[in-house]
Order: C-alpha cells, then structure tokens, then sequence
C-alpha cells in the first residue's frame, strides 16, 4: 500500500464498504461520483479510475481475496461489457480466466466476491489503527 495515492485508498475503502453491506452492482459514474464527494475534487469516470481499479485488485491479490473491481462495470446498454483491463489483470493474476471470454471471466470473479466471508485482511490492511 506504501504506492497508494489518496483516490487508491479512497477507492478501496469504498468498494469494502459495498461488499461489506453487500452491495454489488456499481458503474464506473457511480463510482467517481462518490470518490467525488469523498476526496471533495472532480473525478473523472473515464480518464482516473482505470489505475486505482487496477491496483485494489493488486492489493486483493496480494491478499490472496477476490477482485473488488469486479463489482464496478461499465453502465449503459450492454450489460455485458466487462472492461478491458480488468480483463487483462484478472487474465494476468488468474491464469484460468485465459481460457474464458469476458464476461465469463466477470462472472466468476464477481461470485467470488459475493461468496468472500472474511474480508478483514483487506480491512486489516486499509485500517492497521482500528
């Protein structure tokens, strides 16, 4: 965590909270609109979340949890458009995912993440004080 920038921390503690109250299904606007508000700046949905994503699922890796970014998607009509960089990461870090499409791939790590009981290694992690 010693790399994490203010919108990196903000981001995981969100997406913690949202598991922990089991809330699951967040788009990318929806996001940056409450890392808005909790960072008091602007937040481009398009442009300043593909990074902060990319290292909470780092930091879940590393935990040995499932991906968080998962419940974050696109919004709009297709509702089967998964980002390509959670693609490529979870791809990277879950070997197995290379032999499924997209969507799939989301699939199963969004059931992870609503499977997931024990989160307090990532709150350990994001609150050490607490």
């Amino acid at each position: 965590m010693e790399n994490f920038t203010d919108i990196d921390y903000e981001l995981a503690c969100f997406l913690l909270e949202c598991v922990e109250q089991k809330r699951y299904t967040w788009t990318y606007v929806e996001v940056a609109e409450v890392l808005s508000e909790r960072l008091n700046r602007p937040v481009n949905a398009h442009f300043h979340l593909n990074h902060p994503l990319g290292k909470v699922v780092y930091l879940c890796f590393d935990l040995e949890l499932p991906f968080l970014s998962a419940i974050v998607r696109h919004g709009g009509v297709s509702r089967r458009t998964i980002g390509s960089g959670f693609y490529e990461l979870a791809r990277e870090l879950r070997p197995q995912y290379k032999a499924m499409e997209p969507y799939r791939a989301w699939q199963q790590e969004l059931a992870l993440v609503k499977s997931c009981r024990d989160w307090s290694p990532l709150r350990r992690t994001l609150y050490p004080d607490a």
